[in-house]
């Protein structure tokens, strides 16, 4: 098993990818501090221009991004190695397909957590550069000492794994299930857009999983109790079900033949 996930990680930093992805999220981040510099009519989400506020101003933004990312990245992961034929080489080996499902859950993982952290730290730059560190940081209406405010931004970015995860294992049941990449992200795609109009509906808004990776923060913000734990057990429930379902899937299917 240990060897497995050290083989994905290897392959995850090598894979150009994750390299593009990056360079995304730092374009994204630079212009949206060009607009907000150029003015005009320009209607921009920067509040307080400093470098410390900009992280939480662009944090609903990263799961625009994650939405494509990760059914592009788990296509590759999954549905990749199943066509090239790199997953039956994997399994003709002493190798139970459970942990090659968990080694792969392990890397997308740690692929969320890398685009993560380099999100912050880039916004964190670009906003210093264009601004200068600030003196407080904004959220929410709120202002906080830079202390606190480098606190509050990374409590809030990594409390987002937990929906992007949920994300990444319906992506995972969907690659597992199709039988080519382009399937898999089209799908992947479709089905996280569609999930998107159950906002119309006020009680089911709760159960839309790409509303969770917009404002899941927010909820983590006003630590409010019943709300939060609403809101995990939604989101554990994703979790465990396609969990659960992707293993079946992947312990019937032929991959061998």
């Amino acid at each position: 098993m240990i060897r497995l996930i050290q083989n994905e990680f290897y392959k995850t930093f090598r894979l150009k990818k994750l390299y593009i992805f990056m360079a995304i999220l730092a374009i994204h981040a630079w212009l949206t501090v060009h607009f907000y510099n150029a003015g005009g009519e320009w209607k921009s989400v920067i509040l307080m221009p400093n470098g410390q506020s900009l992280p939480l101003t662009l944090l609903n933004s990263m799961a625009q991004f994650m939405t494509v990312f990760i059914p592009i990245y788990v296509a590759d992961l999954i549905t990749g190695e199943v066509k090239t034929g790199t997953l039956k080489m994997s399994l003709l080996r002493p190798v139970r397909r459970i942990e090659w499902l968990n080694a792969k859950i392990v890397s997308l993982f740690v692929f969320m957590t890398v685009l993560l952290v380099f999100s912050i730290a880039a916004e964190y730059a670009i906003g210093t550069l264009a601004f200068g560190w600030g003196e407080q940081t904004l959220y929410a209406g709120s202002l906080y000492t830079q202390t606190e405010g480098v606190w509050l931004t990374l409590r809030l970015s990594f409390s987002m794994l937990l929906p992007y995860m949920a994300c990444g294992m319906i992506v995972m049941f969907i690659a597992v299930s199709a039988t080519n990449i382009s399937t898999s992200i089209g799908l992947s795609i479709g089905v996280l857009t569609a999930t998107q109009y159950l906002n119309a509906f006020e009680q089911l808004k709760l159960y839309s999983i790409v509303n969770q990776m917009y404002f899941f923060h927010e909820y983590v913000y006003q630590i409010n109790g019943e709300a939060a734990a609403q809101n995990i057990a939604v989101i554990a429930g994703y979790i465990a079900v396609f969990y659960l379902v992707s293993a079946i899937i992947i312990k019937r299917k032929d991959f061998i033949l």
